[in-house]
Parts: C-alpha cells; structure tokens; sequence
C-alpha cells in the first residue's frame, strides 16, 4: 500500500472537510425567500384569455402569484420551464403539478415562488383553448 495504511482514512477525511466547506459556502451564497413579504401579480384566467398575457417579472424577487379563473369552465395556467427554473415555496409545490396551475371555473390559487431569468411561454392547456388564443409569455429579467 502506497502511503501507508491510514492514508485511504486521511483522504477521506479532507475529502469530507472539503465537502462540507462547500455545502457551507454554497449555502451562504443562495439568500434564503422572504416567503412573508411577497410582491402580490394577479392573473386572471377567463374564456380563451390571461389577463395580462404578458408577465413582467424580476428575478431573485418573491412573488405571489395569485390565479382567478373567472371563465365559464375549467382552465389552466401551463408555463412548464417557468416552474421547473423558479423556486416554489415548499406548500406551493402540489399546486403546480406538471408545471401547471388547474382551476376549476370560479377557482383561485394563490402561489408564492421566486423566478429564474428568462422567457418563458405561456398557455391554457385545456382543449382548443391555446389556438383560440389562451396563449401568454413570461418575462423574467
């Protein structure tokens, strides 16, 4: 054995060490979400339309997205990138399940994430909906 044999220990050992310095200093680089302060963006999901269709967003900010579908059916809010890219509040995460908010018709959901930079688009993915014009974008600088 080369080294002798306390050397596998030894770099093990400052593996670890070095390990657990990253973990540290990755962590102390990601700032934890005010999720109690969130900055209120309302959406609302009507016959073949969001109102806006145009999110403006700011990355690394806290927003609460909140969905009203005020249409005569069922609709969603469907931007499957936007979701996988933003941190979502732990309780928030079963409601945008498969990168979707669902909403009953008269429904409203309340989502508190912070975005990633970037476009993304945007769409109802309920049957026809989207080539009826139930299309949108979201923009996070």
């Amino acid at each position: 054995m080369i080294g002798g044999p306390g050397r596998h220990y030894r770099d093990a050992a400052c593996r670890a060490a070095l390990l657990v310095v990253a973990c540290v200093t990755l962590g102390a680089a990601v700032p934890v979400p005010d999720w109690l302060k969130p900055e209120r963006v309302d959406v609302t999901l009507r016959n073949f339309a969001f109102a806006p269709s145009e999110l403006r967003l700011r990355a690394g900010h806290v927003y609460q997205l909140h969905f009203a579908n005020v249409g005569s059916g069922g609709h969603d809010f469907t931007a499957p990138d936007f979701f996988r890219a933003a941190n979502i509040r732990d309780g928030d995460r079963p409601g945008v399940a498969g990168g979707k908010v669902s909403l009953r018709k008269g429904e409203v959901r309340d989502v508190l994430l912070v975005p990633a930079a970037g476009t993304y688009p945007l769409k109802c993915g309920h049957f026809l909906h989207a080539s009826l014009g139930m299309t949108g974008m979201i923009v996070v600088e």
